[in-house]
């Protein structure tokens, strides 16, 4: 993932905050960014300082959200979407016997944005070296979570949590 120094200079903060961090576990291992600054994208809409102001029920303002997947994917030369938005209580395979589940075809990276609540995630995959790795972390509002391609995951998570799923491959898959 080759961007200009330049461009990742005039972009938004938190767009550059997420480009550094998927030059660095892009294609590599998992990994949790605890951002400096907020993406107007994704917001809780029951938030007091406004962030999810102008959001959809779900915490996701639309037209924000396009915007900043058509900049990450032109910063990145990715192809990135929101996926979906889910409600921990409501996604399949969530809870205290949540299923594992792996990306259709392995060929896409997940960037999991968390809204609402908190959501512990336990990765298993391939590491760097070639060797099954596993990775567990728990997610606030407003942290994001990088999953490669061909790792499985489940979450755990109150009923009201609430995550966006952003999914990344490179243009040709």
């Amino acid at each position: 993932m080759d961007m200009p120094e330049e461009a990742c200079e005039q972009e938004a903060p938190h767009l550059r905050e997420i480009v550094l961090f998927l030059s660095v576990h892009l294609d590599r291992a998992p990994g949790v960014l605890w951002p400096e600054y907020d993406n107007p994208a994704f917001g809780d809409p029951d938030d007091a300082d406004g962030a999810g102001a102008g959001a959809a029920g779900d915490g996701v303002c639309p037209a924000q959200a396009d915007r900043f997947t058509a900049e990450l994917a032109s910063l990145t030369g990715l192809s990135v979407r929101l996926d979906r938005v889910e409600t921990a209580g409501s996604a399949p395979g969530v809870g205290v016997d949540a299923v594992w589940t792996g990306q259709p075809g392995g060929r896409e990276h997940l960037l999991i944005h968390q809204i609402a609540g908190a959501v512990t995630w336990q990765l298993t995959g391939t590491g760097e070296c070639g060797r099954p790795e596993s990775f567990q972390c728990r997610l606030l509002p407003g942290e994001l979570l990088y999953v490669p391609a061909r790792w499985s995951r489940r979450c755990v998570g109150a009923p009201q949590a609430q995550y966006a799923v952003i999914s990344l491959c490179g243009k040709g898959d």
